[in-house]
């Protein structure tokens, strides 16, 4: 048995991908995926890089943003400007060659792992969405193998969950920098201590292998030095919702949430 580390969602938080990175040397772990959103948020996305130089990775939703210039305000321009001061030319040359998914058999079962959706970086699927939008996570798209995966890794929505349906299992590794939890009630809430760690998954089992065997999920849930992360972000243009994200666990942006028994849905935008 074999294990490895996915990772996703460091958002320029270099003292969190530290944390993480020595977490997984020292369980002596040498394979590292990454699911995308390396960049954005945090003012070190060009260090966080290089220290992934190994990783095999996807892009996310801000490699996206920031490869086709999806921008339409003068936010988002400010924010591809500060993102095309901080990496090397050598980083935004990787970023173009980064795939939307990527597929690896585990323990006889076909993983596929992504930033968000087999369609695109962006579309969220939550845990409490309806089953249709949920099973449409493991059908294939052209942007993905021609089979329908027993197992999807993805991230995106920076919350851990795991989910089992039709024999298979879905799996949302959290977030390394910026993890977040959008369900929220005042009265109803623990310690946002609860939430804001460095996150990341372990999976174990007979790695490339397609012969059924034994397969164990490990979520992993790091306090990391949010201070001294804050500390070195001074030059951070958005600090004031940076820091609300990491100290507090509290989506900047979340503007409407509904649940009942029939659907769900969240109105999110730039995770």
């Amino acid at each position: 048995m074999e294990k490895i580390a996915i990772i996703s969602d460091i958002h320029g938080n270099y003292v969190a991908l530290r944390t993480v990175l020595l977490d997984i040397e020292k369980k002596g772990i040498s394979q590292i995926y990454c699911l995308g959103d390396v960049i954005g948020k945090g003012t070190r996305p060009n260090e966080c890089l290089d220290l992934l130089k190994e990783c095999k990775m996807v892009y996310g939703n801000w490699e996206d943003f920031f490869n086709n210039k999806m921008y339409t305000n003068d936010l988002g321009e400010k924010r591809y400007k500060l993102l095309s001061s901080q990496l090397s030319k050598e980083n935004q040359d990787r970023l173009k060659t980064l795939p939307l998914s990527y597929d690896i058999y585990i323990s006889g079962r076909l993983v596929r792992m992504f930033h968000a959706n087999p369609n695109n970086a962006w579309d969220s699927v939550l845990g409490i969405d309806r089953i249709e939008k949920i099973y449409k996570q493991f059908l294939p798209t052209k942007h993905t193998g021609n089979e329908i995966a027993d197992i999807v890794i993805y991230a995106h929505t920076h919350t851990q969950n795991l989910i089992k349906l039709y024999n298979r299992t879905l799996i949302n590794i959290g977030s390394v920098g910026n993890a977040f939890d959008v369900i929220r009630n005042k009265e109803k809430d623990g310690k946002c201590e609860n939430t804001t760690n460095a996150d990341y998954l372990i999976v174990e089992g007979e790695i490339n292998s397609k012969e059924q065997a034994d397969i164990r999920f490990e979520f992993i849930s790091l306090n990391y030095d949010r201070s001294l992360e804050l500390k070195q972000s001074k030059n951070n243009p958005e600090l004031e919702n940076y820091s609300k994200e990491l100290l507090t666990g509290e989506f900047r942006n979340v503007k409407k949430y509904k649940v009942n028994f029939d659907e769900s849905y969240y109105d999110i935008n730039n995770l």
